[in-house]
């Protein structure tokens, strides 16, 4: 198995899943003239498909690629569904680089994280300057244990900062769940009633963002938001740094 030619949510993609390493090793030097035709003919099915909206009718090879047998499954994502083929189907398939075609690209989810955190502060302090001393401050989530630095901690509130990125979608949830677990433990702890984590996300009709983006962001969103209100914390959803600022000034106060 050397690519998957797949069809999700109305569109025809096909990738290529076999390893570089494993094509260099059976291959050699002539690895990468066999890597070409791969991609050429994986081009020419997923054009084929793109055309027919279908991938029902393929039988004969191309390039000598040959197409298997039909197959369908459920998934929620690109990613779960070429994962579910690689791990069914393939041994050879590179699990790696499975995800959304432009997360290599994207800032790391703790780099996004702390570029909203520091844009929010600035939008505070130009209008309360005295909330300075709160961001950056840490508290500890267990007694006598490390200190775990907050977006924002004060005597009235604690925050976390985070980021539902359009790309990194399964970063962003394991990060803000992450967030949620940390401002349950300090709240318990300091006993700082006003917990809350705030959110940046995209806006609804942002032009950017493909249909599925959309309807996978729109979800993730009623999920965090369900998984807050079930530890009794609070969490707001900003589209920018100006009413992140907003809310830290309101809860603060």
């Amino acid at each position: 198995m050397v690519g998957v030619l797949h069809g999700f949510n109305n569109e025809y993609k096909a990738v290529r899943t076999i390893r570089n390493d494993v094509l260099d090793c059976l291959f050699g030097k002539a690895a990468a003239g066999l890597r070409r035709l791969i991609d050429h003919s994986l081009t020419v099915f997923e054009v084929a498909a793109s055309a027919s909206k279908s991938i029902d009718a393929f039988s004969a090879p191309i390039s000598g690629v040959y197409p298997g047998p039909l197959r369908a499954t459920e998934a929620q994502t690109v990613t779960d569904l070429l994962q579910t083929a690689c791990l069914l189907y393939s041994s050879l398939g590179n699990l790696d680089k499975l995800d959304e075609p432009d997360e290599a690209d994207s800032p790391q989810q703790e780099e996004v994280n702390r570029r909203f955190g520091s844009e929010v502060k600035q939008e505070v302090i130009s209008v309360r300057p005295d909330l300075l001393s709160g961001f950056g401050r840490g508290a500890e989530l267990v007694h006598g244990g490390i200190t775990v630095k907050f977006g924002f901690c004060s005597p009235k509130a604690i925050l976390h900062f985070t980021v539902l990125h359009p790309v990194r979608q399964s970063a962003s949830m394991r990060d803000a769940r992450a967030r949620i677990f940390e401002l349950q433990r300090a709240r318990e702890i300091s006993g700082v009633t006003s917990s809350a984590l705030i959110a940046a996300v995209p806006r609804d009709d942002d032009a950017t963002l493909g249909s599925k983006q959309r309807d996978v962001l729109r979800a993730n969103r009623l999920e965090i938001e369900q998984e807050a209100d079930a530890v009794k914390l609070r969490w707001f959803a900003v589209n920018n740094a100006l009413e992140g600022a907003r809310r830290v000034i309101e809860l603060a106060s």
